[in-house]
């Protein structure tokens, strides 16, 4: 592969979040890898439902004879049920903490379908939230990814107007989604509910900060075509706030669904049962329009209620169709609470008098003999309420779905959208012909208190997969898309970096090849021959991308060397220097004679050195003949990071923009060796003070015995700490694996 095709990678792939795939719960689909999941033919329909007791918790046993299906009222015969638990997570060896946080190694190695365990899609209306529920929305998004997400576990955040490229897309990177959550912050939009900064001040972001723009997802610099409607594009221009124009919040449902709408399309290629959260400020499905009508000839105004002129429940009827097809289950979260829905004790309460409310009305009675002179002016906040609520529980339940409304307690609501990660999937020939129509389902259970979660139904047209073959190009493309590593040729990676002048980046992406997984041919001079294509390329915020690398290696290898590969996997170093900024690198190798292809990816941000914050390269290794003394050459230990026991580890990283006293740094670091759980070396409380190019930068450097290192994978963290910094952030973490040989 040449040059060529890496630039025609780079500039194809505009945006990260416009594709999603994932893996199936069954052995079989499983084993269709990249090939399309058809859920719904003219042989077989697939359907997914939860079973819960009278205490709402998960019925693992049921079997097939428990079961009982109807579609449009005929039973059905079922074909066979699977259960499919959430407990059947990939082993985790274990984990340890250092300074208070969690050891994640910066090596990339992405969840493939085997290994996926469980989908969640967050998808936040930022049009009907208001301005300070966005730090709700913050927190529980934090405790979801810090406490409940697990190892094989595929999560996206998407806005519903204001997101970024590639923070909206489904990854297991923590790190990427905590950038996704910090980046949750008001825009300013003509369609948005609350157009009013006045409480910016009490949000828990700068000023800055709500200006921040550029790719925002439903939105261009001049219009967005929703459903259909070419709609204003975000701005300042205008302020539906008090708008009494039902057509603003048939906007605002039509923007929301069509948004929700992509996301759902993103997921169809994620085998097994996915859940989606709408979390909103409600969405509305009935429109206020104003009419002109006279009486005693002069006109007045009144309120007309009535289902929108563009058909919003049509809408959610084919949203719900899609959603069967992609096997997803839309859940709901109304993120105002109790605000939403405010009780009052009588009807002349605050807020609850004749003339507040719903409907307010004034009465001349000294001219008009008690006639109404303004009648009905509905306010259109509290009908947007009772609507939304109505929406939001009729997408829900459409899809078997929960719908979280009318409360405060959303860590609760959310804890139940995941704690229904288990479900069955059960299968049949349909009775019915197939007439382009929507089929009501219904599943019973043979067991007292049990409840049924699952679709209301399907519109009966065949899902038909796709046969069109890819070429290079494209397969590699697709690969590289896709949230879920291809693990046909197994490579991971670590991407480490330093900083170089003009403020930029050096970042050395080092890959290790399993060769274990190539196709050697041994030719007539006895060696060992393969090719790969290997393309790396750097997305930014945007998605978009004109930096990366290519190049074709002709692998030629002696039978020592062969051997040596099959025990170790080879490696391969590529470079790329860039600004300051947030980026995710990917990458893909593709073997040329099997067109067997593996691909990793990693979200990186280069800190800006100019805002003089404290900061620390990535942590550097060396192997040290401990025979050679003060003249040993290091030998840098890159891609597979592989080093014998007869050597000594050396380990490096420097640290930037120290705070000094009196010139002098006051930095201190931390060494830790780490194997699965368990702590194998930990050295504290030495002292960094070794200069590096300026006053404010010092290089930590040092060597240690591993003579005494069982072989295997261990785990180096270097944890840094700047006594004079503030102590927010005074402390920098660092971690990097090796391998120990004999």
């Amino acid at each position: 592969m040449r040059k060529a095709l890496a630039f025609f990678l780079v500039t194809a792939i505009l945006s990260v979040s416009a594709s999603a795939q994932t893996p199936a719960p069954t052995q079989q689909q499983n084993q269709q890898g990249d090939e399309d999941v058809v859920r719904i033919t003219t042989q077989l329909i697939q359907v997914d439902a939860v079973v819960t007791d009278k205490n709402d918790q998960i019925i693992p046993d049921l079997k097939l004879s428990d079961f009982s299906l109807y579609e449009n009222g005929r039973r059905q015969e079922l074909q066979f049920i699977e259960y499919v638990g959430a407990d059947s997570t990939p082993r985790v060896e274990g984990s340890i903490n250092v300074a208070g946080r969690t050891v994640e190694p910066e090596v990339a190695r992405n969840l493939s379908a085997r290994d996926l365990r469980r989908v969640f899609a967050f998808v936040v209306d930022d049009l009907t939230i208001p301005f300070e529920d966005m730090t709700t929305v913050r927190s529980l998004l934090t405790d979801f990814v810090d406490k409940q997400m697990a190892e094989g576990d595929l999560v996206g955040i998407v806005r519903v107007i204001g997101g970024v490229g590639i923070l909206q897309q489904f990854t297991s990177d923590k790190q990427l989604l905590r950038r996704a959550i910090a980046e949750l912050t008001p825009r300013s939009h003509p369609f948005s509910v609350f157009n009013n900064f006045e409480n910016a001040d009490r949000l828990d972001r700068p000023p800055s900060a709500l200006s921040s723009g550029g790719g925002e997802v439903g939105s261009s610099s001049e219009s967005a075509n929703v459903a259909g409607l070419n709609l204003p594009a975000p701005g300042n221009a205008m302020d539906s706030d008090a708008s009494l124009d039902g057509y603003t919040r048939g906007a605002r449902a039509l923007t929301a669904l069509s948004v929700t709408g992509s996301v759902v399309d993103s997921m169809k290629l994620l085998p097994g049962r996915k859940n989606l959260v709408l979390m909103s400020g409600g969405l509305p499905v009935f429109e206020s329009t104003q009419s002109q009508v006279s009486v005693n000839g002069s006109p007045i105004s009144i309120q007309e209620t009535r289902a929108l002129t563009i058909n919003v429940n049509y809408l959610v009827n084919q949203l719900s169709d899609r959603a069967s097809r992609a096997g997803v289950v839309i859940n709901t979260l109304d993120v105002r609470g109790l605000k939403a829905s405010g009780g009052v004790t009588s009807f002349t309460a605050p807020g609850n008098e004749a003339t507040s409310g719903l409907m307010t009305s004034t009465v001349d009675t000294s001219n008009n003999f008690g006639r109404v002179t303004n009648m009905a002016e509905f306010d259109n906040m509290k009908l947007d309420t009772l609507t939304g609520h109505q929406g939001l529980e009729t997408l829900a339940d459409a899809t078997g779905g929960i719908s979280v409304i009318n409360t405060n307690n959303f860590r609760e609501g959310l804890n139940r959208v995941v704690g229904r990660s288990s479900y069955y999937l059960l299968a049949y020939k349909p009775s019915e012909p197939f007439d382009n129509k929507f089929h009501k389902l219904q599943i019973k259970v043979d067991r007292p208190g049990a409840k049924v979660y699952t679709r209301l139904g399907y519109v009966a047209t065949a899902d038909t997969p796709s046969s069109k073959s890819l070429t290079r190009e494209q397969a590699i493309i697709k690969a590289a898309m896709s949230p879920l590593a291809k693990r046909d040729v197994d490579v991971s990676g670590a991407f480490q970096y330093r900083f170089i002048p003009e403020n930029r980046a050096a970042i050395d992406v080092d890959l290790r090849i399993d060769a274990k997984t190539l196709d050697f041919k041994q030719g007539p001079d006895g060696k060992y021959h393969t090719t790969l294509d290997i393309v790396g390329f750097v997305l930014n915020r945007l998605g978009k991308s004109d930096v990366g690398f290519s190049e074709t290696i002709n692998v030629t290898l002696t039978s020592d060397e062969h051997k040596r590969a099959m025990d170790n996997g080879f490696g391969y170093t590529g470079h790329v220097e860039l600004p300051a900024g947030g980026y995710q690198l990917r990458v893909a190798v593709r073997e040329s004679d099997t067109g067997k292809l593996g691909t990793l990816s990693k979200y990186l941000e280069v800190p800006d050195l100019s805002k003089k914050r404290l900061n620390m390269s990535s942590v550097f290794l060396h192997a040290v003949d401990p025979a050679g003394g003060a003249k040993a050459q290091p030998v840098a230990l890159t891609a597979l990071r592989q080093i014998s026991r007869t050597q000594d580890l050396r380990y490096s990283a420097i640290v930037y923009n120290a705070k000094l006293d009196k010139g002098k740094p006051q930095v201190n670091s931390e060494l830790v060796i780490s194997r699965g759980d368990k702590i194998i070396f930990r050295q504290s409380g030495q002292a960094v003070d070794l200069r590096g190019a300026d006053a404010s930068q010092v290089i930590k450097l040092g060597q240690i015995v591993i003579s005494k290192l069982s072989p295997g994978r261990y785990v180096l963290t270097l944890n840094i700490t700047d006594q004079l910094a503030d102590k927010k952030s005074q402390t920098l973490t660092r971690s990097i694996d090796f391998n120990v040989m004999e």
